[in-house]
């Protein structure tokens, strides 16, 4: 994977020139808006989503488009900021033509729930499993991953099947921290592990040593953080620094090479795991869109990537499931495109399908997608271990296992 900083400045690139050309889209053409965070904490996986989005994009126009042509994308730093991510998505749609919007991070996704419904431009995440959407959710709203229920509940299966008696939470402020760590702490309870700290604490600060006082006091078997890369980042080191010798739980936002390059791995080797959505890489949907990632870009999948992937494929079979160009008609036909027909993992031939009059079921690279009544498909995480400064798996959970 290339580095964080590469990765913003080929995507400011991108946005960049597309600023300055300020090309005019042809009416044929049909816009989806990319809205994803390129710099901040959350950059690297912007970047990821980015990519992962135009790739399904290229496959869709290889094939020969969609009935409303063409599909044609535009990029948008939100920088994790809700503010900005309403002002943009606004942008999209007014100036853009955007008739769907694609990536906002769980805080921002909720802030933008009224202005899809108002607009009536479908909004899709590949990533925002905030238990927030479990009940704003599932009307212009949706998700091609699970729910923190999930997320949470795959973290407190794990840190009780390592047989830890004690565990610590430290939790970023944010709502895509504190929503699967609300889920874990509550699992871990139930479990009978004690929980000897829940700490919230706010992003941006240079130390954390007054957040770690009373966690290193206790002396846990595991810490469980839930922080972005920056703040996780100094937490790993202050801990070290403070003595505690036992084992963390990251989540997703660490799961990324960059965090070897800063901190010590003596740190993390042997010690150290991360959770996130991940789906079943044994799938042939998966093998074959890590294939076109591979050619395309020259580099595995990331996290998150086959869900982005999936947001194109709906949008675009929505169009054809509706025979219209618009957000209302994709709202109306996503659902029926993901359930109750034939199943089909392919583009063109899910399109040929529709065109034929055949009822699908299109299942993506990222699994599954039939939707709950929040717009929200089954789950499935996977834990990886920190071993010899890379992230490697140790256990799949399928979404059977939260059944």
């Amino acid at each position: 994977m290339k580095s964080l900083s590469k990765n913003l400045r080929n995507m400011t690139a991108i946005v960049a020139v597309a600023a300055i050309a300020a090309p005019s889209f042809a009416a044929a053409d049909v816009t989806v808006g990319v809205l994803v965070p390129l710099t901040g904490e959350l950059g690297e996986f912007g970047a990821i989503v980015a990519g992962a989005v135009e790739v399904g994009v290229n496959e869709i126009n290889a094939a020969g488009g969609t009935s409303c042509g063409m599909m044609r994308t535009v990029v948008a730093d939100t920088g994790g900021s809700a503010e900005k991510g309403i002002r943009e998505a606004n942008n999209m749609i007014d100036t853009e033509g955007a008739v769907a919007i694609l990536g906002p991070t769980s805080g921002v996704m909720v802030a933008l729930v009224d202005l899809a419904q108002r607009r009536q431009t479908p909004i899709i995440s590949p990533y925002a499993g905030t238990i927030t959407l479990n009940d704003l959710g599932g009307d212009y709203v949706y998700r091609t991953v699970g729910s923190d229920l999930g997320d949470g509940a795959a973290a407190g299966l794990w840190l009780a099947e390592k047989g830890y008696q004690s565990v610590a939470m430290l939790v970023q402020n944010e709502e895509s921290t504190i929503s699967p760590a609300q889920v874990a702490r509550a699992a871990l309870e139930e479990a009978g592990i004690e929980v000897t700290d829940y700490v919230i604490y706010n992003p941006g600060q240079p130390s954390y040593q007054a957040e770690l006082i009373s966690v290193l006091a206790n002396n846990p078997d595991a810490i469980y953080l839930a922080g972005g890369q920056e703040s996780g980042v100094t937490v790993l080191k202050e801990a070290a620094v403070g003595g505690f010798e036992g084992e963390w739980l990251l989540t997703a936002d660490l799961a990324v090479p960059q965090v070897f390059e800063t901190v010590d791995t003596r740190i993390l080797n042997g010690r150290a795991y991360v959770e996130l959505a991940e789906p079943d890489n044994s799938l042939p949907a998966y093998q074959a869109f890590a294939e076109k990632m591979m050619a395309e870009t020259g580099k595995e999948p990331g996290p998150f990537a086959a869900n982005s992937y999936d947001m194109a494929m709906l949008v675009a079979l929505a169009i054809e499931g509706s025979a219209d160009c618009s957000g209302e008609a994709i709202n109306s036909a996503i659902r029926g495109v993901t359930e109750g027909g034939e199943l089909v993992s392919d583009f063109a031939t899910a399109r040929d399908m529709i065109a034929a009059g055949t009822d699908i079921d299109f299942e993506g690279a990222s699994g599954p997608l039939t939707m709950d009544e929040s717009g929200t498909p089954a789950g499935s995480f996977l834990i990886m271990r920190a071993e010899d400064g890379a992230w490697v798996s140790e256990k799949f959970y399928p979404a059977s296992s939260f059944e």
